[in-house]
């Protein structure tokens, strides 16, 4: 009897307690535990010593070793060839059930800040903010609308370093409403890295803007189930992670690109230190943590680039098209009003070349009736670079572009879980990826 009462007793501990789940893109934990092992980052410390870090595994075919893949994998606890989400944008009208619509149709409140190729089905989030490239509808009151407006326009139009008046207005917004005193110290030290031109600054202060909100949007409404994807950590791994202390490679970053000293890595993983003790000191409140897919350094980095204009260039090339939605970094999507204007653009991208033979995309893949297309050149674009196609010459291809990044890590299967309801040694050790979703479901007893 008593057993049966304590069961009981937990039973409703379990549903009355919140679950939060980090989705934190891409770290690398070896750098993680390369700065604890330096006396830095006390509360990751804590977090692993207490509850133990996992590893998960994912797909081993690299072309699907992508964050719009895997994070669909744990959001639905199906496999790449069962869910066949492949593109950024292919899970919105899919009919695919995720974590969130499951849960709320069982009645459990959930809500979400950001998560990468997600749609939103629920009926009555709290609260949704979009990912800035997948078009999924928003979900809650006027802030959080205008705020998935802005985010939208600072994401997209980064690498040509644009801020929309509108997107200014409703930053401050969030500043003076949403953030803590605590943060301020942060947002303080990214402007002033911006105006040096650290352009790292901005990932952390973007990802520190949408940690606060989240746990200013949690605390009003105090959702059952929620989620917070940040992506700062990847973009900077991306670009800046052989400029870490943790990293024993033989790149160098250009002084011009990081100056001699910093460690843009360090400085997020710091903010995301800041931002666990936080997260974990709500409560009532379980805390799982989850990394998809990892990086490793990229040994021989390329260049990124992006283009300015997207319209412009390819009514230059005399292409016609319907609709451009550009997606992260080098990827667009171009929409037609017909098949034969698509086979026209796709024959005319893959003949676009350098001076010395090269293609500039050379990824132009059809996708559901549109095209998929990357910039793939990887090397430097100086004033003098120019393009042929079809044996006619366009100059200044430089004002065309705008320089996103040097490319240091690229992807690796292997992924991380961390659960404030778990002891380390609990948990399996490289358990499928597509487990998370059991461990979720299992704690609202579904």
């Amino acid at each position: 009897f008593i057993c049966f009462i304590q069961n009981i007793y937990l039973s409703n501990m379990i549903k009355k307690e919140k679950l939060i789940f980090w989705e934190l893109n891409e770290i690398n934990f070896d750098y993680v535990n390369f700065y604890i092992s330096k006396g830095k980052l006390p509360n990751w410390k804590k977090m692993i010593q207490n509850h133990g870090l996992f590893t998960t595994f994912s797909e081993e075919n690299y072309t699907e070793l992508q964050p719009w893949i895997q994070w669909p994998t744990i959001r639905t606890g199906l496999n790449f060839e069962d869910h066949g989400v492949f593109r950024i944008g292919d899970i919105v009208g899919s009919g695919i059930k995720q974590h969130w619509e499951i849960l709320e149709d069982s009645g459990f409140s959930v809500a979400a800040v950001s998560p990468i190729n997600a749609s939103n089905n629920t009926k009555k989030s709290t609260f949704w903010i979009p990912d800035p490239w997948t078009g999924a509808e928003v979900s809650g009151n006027g802030f959080v609308k205008r705020f998935s407006k802005a985010l939208n326009q600072v994401v997209n139009d980064n690498s040509q370093e644009k801020l929309s008046f509108f997107s200014m207005i409703v930053i401050i917004e969030a500043l003076v409403t949403k953030s803590q005193i605590s943060s301020w110290r942060t947002y303080l030290s990214c402007l002033i890295g911006a105006f040096k031109n650290q352009h790292w600054s901005k990932a952390i202060f973007l990802d520190r803007l949408l940690a606060d909100i989240f746990l200013n949007l949690w605390k009003a409404n105090k959702p059952d189930f929620s989620s917070l994807w940040l992506n700062g950590g990847a973009h900077i791994q991306h670009h800046y992670m052989c400029s870490s202390e943790a990293y024993k490679g033989s790149v160098k970053n250009p002084e011009w690109y990081v100056p001699a000293g910093k460690d843009p890595l360090l400085e997020m993983l710091e903010m995301y230190d800041l931002f666990l003790n936080e997260i974990q000191n709500l409560s009532n409140t379980r805390l799982i943590i989850a990394v998809a897919i990892k990086q490793v350094p990229y040994e021989n980095p390329i260049f990124y680039w992006r283009l300015k204009n997207h319209g412009d260039f390819l009514r230059k090339l005399g292409i016609k098209f319907k609709r451009i939605q550009p997606r992260m970094s080098i990827d667009f999507l171009i929409e037609f009003d017909s098949d034969d204007d698509l086979i026209v653009a796709q024959k005319t991208l893959l003949n676009v070349k350098s001076s010395e033979g090269d293609l500039i995309f050379s990824e132009v893949n059809k996708d559901r009736g549109d095209l998929f297309v990357s910039l793939t050149f990887p090397g430097d674009i100086k004033d003098d670079f120019y393009i042929f196609l079809d044996n006619v010459k366009y100059e200044n291809f430089k004002n065309d572009v705008t320089f996103v990044a040097i490319k240091n890590g690229h992807h690796d299967g292997l992924g991380y879980y961390l659960d404030t309801a778990k002891k380390p040694g609990e948990l399996q050790d490289k358990m499928p990826l597509k487990n998370i979703f059991s461990l979720i479901m299992d704690h609202f007893n579904k």
